[in-house]
């Protein structure tokens, strides 16, 4: 029984990757062929992937996507984990009211906010009329309640109190104890909200478009206007910045784990 149970598993495994799996190899297959008018493709290529490697504007495009999606997450993740810090050790009733606030935004679609962004501050003076600052602003407010939520549950498996009075008992103040101790402890929940946030505002063409205009072209912007081009290019821009995607969520999988056993070995 447990060998059928354990059989039946992997099956049920393999067609769900299959069915996530599918699509992006469709996709492949249809940026490296030239014609797909039959069953089979016909006129293998890769010119599309080295004109869009040639294309500075693609690189310059691409870069601008991996900042203005990193920038509004390492703002965020500072600030939840600042107000953890004080509704954990020092007003833990107001908890559910925070949550409530950051949970407002789920309720507000992308394009309401982008446009409620614009209506209030385009033309305000100082640096809150630069489109780029408001880009950031409303990303942060798009990220909000998923980076909470995740920083909250992974918070909420430690005992923090117990940390935290540890800590002091040995004569480390409570700020020192949180962000030397429990911190670290919190580690792989941090970098997997952070990922998670970051995928999110990668691909995006909405907000970025609305707000800062096509003139700051983004890998989302520069997506949307080769679709109209050629259909074979946009898919391999899509392989593309799927591999970006996977290329860094490894690469921060890969150092995390290091760090981790570095610090086991200490």
């Amino acid at each position: 029984m447990k060998t059928k149970t354990h059989v039946w598993d992997v099956i049920i495994l393999l067609l769900i990757a299959a069915f996530l799996i599918l699509p992006l190899a469709l996709t492949f297959f249809y940026s490296v062929f030239t014609q797909w008018t039959d069953i089979l493709p016909t006129g293998f290529t890769l010119s599309f992937y080295a004109g869009i490697f040639s294309d500075g504007a693609f690189i310059n495009s691409l870069l601008r996507s991996i900042i203005i999606s990193f920038v509004p997450v390492v703002i965020c993740t500072i600030s939840i984990l600042l107000v953890l810090y004080v509704i954990t050790l020092y007003v833990p009733k107001m908890e559910k009211y925070i949550e409530i606030l950051c949970n407002i935004p789920y309720a507000i679609q992308g394009v309401i906010l982008a446009a409620g962004v614009i209506s209030l501050y385009s033309g305000k003076p100082g640096f809150l009329s630069n489109r780029i600052f408001l880009l950031v602003g409303a990303y942060c407010i798009i990220i909000l309640p998923y980076v909470f939520r995740g920083l909250k549950n992974t918070i909420g498996a430690l005992n923090v109190q117990c940390v935290i009075e540890a800590a002091q008992v040995l004569g480390c103040s409570k700020f020192h104890a949180f962000f030397s101790i429990v911190i670290p402890q919190m580690k792989r929940g941090i970098v997997s909200t952070m990922m998670l946030a970051f995928t999110m505002l990668f691909a995006d063409f909405v907000v970025v478009n609305m707000i800062a205009g096509s003139s700051f072209r983004t890998a989302g912007i520069y997506l949307y206007q080769t679709m109209s081009k050629s259909g074979q290019t946009s898919s391999a821009i899509i392989v593309i910045l799927f591999i970006t995607t996977l290329i860094i969520s490894t690469l921060t999988m890969i150092i995390q784990n290091k760090q981790t056993v570095k610090g086991r070995k200490s």
